[in-house]
């Protein structure tokens, strides 16, 4: 390889550790704030019912039907296990009548 190669991969390196370095010290900074701790807390909630509610808008009435069967079954069972099982069922059911 050329000096050339072996500049680039120094350059890449480099700069991952950089972004790596920046990303752990601005998490750490933001940690501290209790603003932004309690933002990074809920945030994966709020980021999969984004998600799950734009599918639903999507979706069609078997989504629909699987949904409000997995929320059922969440909100009775407190089990994620049944809770997908659930819905997976609900929507092979839906999913042949609609």
């Amino acid at each position: 390889m050329s000096a050339d190669h072996w500049l680039l991969i120094a350059l890449l390196s480099a700069s991952t550790l950089g972004l790596r370095a920046v990303g752990y010290l601005a998490g750490a900074a933001m940690m501290k704030s209790r603003f932004w701790a309690r933002v990074l807390e809920v945030f994966p909630g709020c980021l999969v019912t984004a998600i799950v509610a734009s599918a639903l808008a999507q979706g069609g009435p078997a989504d629909i039907i699987a949904a409000a069967v997995a929320l059922a079954t969440a909100t009775l069972s407190r089990s994620i296990i049944l809770t997908m099982l659930g819905g997976m069922a609900a929507f092979v059911a839906a999913s042949t009548v609609f």
